[in-house]
């Protein structure tokens, strides 16, 4: 469904053509700049008493001079939908949002309009179960604290009213874990790739027992003695809620899994709603953990090629003594230190330049147009050269940067398991 308006902005009493496409999501806050001021407009689509549709509007009104018909072109146009990229140019009747966004999966898939029509309804459906859980946030928020607080046994509770399962009682280690990650794999799964998580989780623990056993029980015990898993595992945890925080403009970047390989001209496109300020940090912290689980993937990969979980490769003429060295060294620094890794990272996610621009606050952003202009070499005297990025662009930066994250994640997940079935059971027979 579609609902064509004309829009008088407030600020410069211009008029600006919209057409808003139909998310299925109850309250639909769609915001752009107006065409001839930018100055923020906000229009909120409500359909929670559906068929009935109700609209409010902030910086802006109904046009008191409303077409009976087709747009003329008199006034600059915009195409809005939270789940695609917003688009402005010439109006095309019937052309809408989702028929344009049907039309690009069908030019990626070869022109196959079955194949596009059955990968638009999947994701359809990952928009259907993001509509249902987004509500829940805060719920899970809770149930995170939970897990890291005294109380398991409320925990189990309500992690199982979560999960829509009967109340589970164990409170072993083992099982908080899998009640943890249960929630975390219905809680996310419109924003991940279910089949490199699979591939991650099913590879690692045969390489665990594969290994010698003395030198992973030496690596679980430095994990754990240290603190480091812990901390990491609690960083992680962090992070999922905000993400729904940021659901709303990834909504659009979800809609490029769809088109891999022909994104160019659609991230050109832009967001519907929200502002890269309130995001920029959320990037920022998920690398910052990233390069903290690339400590446990060089262990892993120590262990596989040297049987050791400290004995690196030489790198330019010397080696790394410890993982506790390699956990001091820049996020770049540690890449060449994964020699034939056994985990194939995503190079896509690492944008070293804006994430150090983010740090030290180098960045511009020109809301009209949705450009990130950011600085990797800022805050010297000599003028430094900006580089651009899209807001839609970041934002699928974001979510590949969290898919990473989350898929290292399984690493965590299955360290903990090897210590709590293991690990604790073998020392506590040996103290016997």
């Amino acid at each position: 469904m579609n609902t064509c308006m004309t829009i008088t902005c407030s600020t410069c009493e211009q008029d600006a053509d919209c057409r808003i496409g139909y998310s299925n999501r109850l309250i639909q806050p769609i915001q752009f700049s107006c065409p001839h001021c930018h100055s923020q407009l906000e229009i909120v689509l409500d359909i929670s008493e559906a068929p009935r549709s109700k609209f409010s509007y902030k910086g802006c009104e109904p046009s008191k001079q409303q077409a009976n018909g087709p747009f003329s072109g008199a006034n600059p146009f915009v195409d809005l939908h939270l789940d695609f990229p917003v688009k402005f140019g010439t109006y095309v009747l019937g052309l809408t949002p989702w028929f344009a966004s049907l039309a690009q999966v069908e030019e990626a898939t070869g022109g196959d309009r079955n194949k596009a029509f059955e990968i638009s309804q999947f994701h359809a459906a990952r928009l259907h179960a993001l509509n249902q859980l987004y509500p829940r946030s805060d719920e899970l928020k809770r149930i995170i604290n939970l897990y890291h607080g005294k109380n398991k046994q409320l925990f189990q509770l309500r992690a199982a009213e979560y999960l829509g399962e009967v109340q589970e009682q164990s409170l072993l280690p083992q099982d908080l874990n899998a009640t943890l990650y249960r929630v975390i794999a219905k809680a996310f799964f419109p924003f991940v790739v279910h089949e490199q998580g699979r591939e991650i989780s099913e590879k690692l623990p045969e390489m665990l027992f594969a290994f010698d056993r003395a030198a992973l029980d030496s690596l679980i015990c430095e994990l754990f003695s240290t603190g480091f898993l812990d901390a990491l595992q609690r960083d992680c945890l962090r992070i999922y809620p905000r993400i729904f925080d940021a659901e709303l403009p990834l909504r659009p970047a979800l809609f490029l899994d769809l088109i891999k390989g022909h994104e160019s001209e659609t991230v050109a496109g832009r967001v519907s709603s929200s502002d890269f300020f309130v995001f920029k940090d959320l990037y920022k912290d998920i690398l910052e953990i990233i390069g903290r689980q690339l400590v446990l993937v060089a262990a892993i990969n120590n262990l596989l090629h040297r049987g050791d979980a400290n004995s690196f490769r030489l790198v330019d003429g010397g080696s790394l003594s410890s993982l506790r060295k390699l956990s001091e060294k820049t996020l770049s620094e540690k890449f060449k230190y994964l020699d034939d890794c056994w985990y194939n990272l995503s190079q896509d996610v690492f944008n070293l330049g804006l994430r150090n621009a983010i740090a030290h606050n180098n960045v511009l952003y020109e809301q009209a147009t949705q450009t990130i202009t950011y600085f990797a070499d800022g805050g010297r005297l000599d003028k430094a050269q900006g580089k651009n990025l899209g807001f839609l662009d970041f934002m699928r930066l974001l979510l590949i940067s969290f898919r990473e994250m989350h898929n290292l994640h399984h690493v965590i997940k299955s360290l903990y398991y090897y210590k709590f079935l293991i690990y604790d059971r073998h020392h506590a027979h040996d103290q016997s």
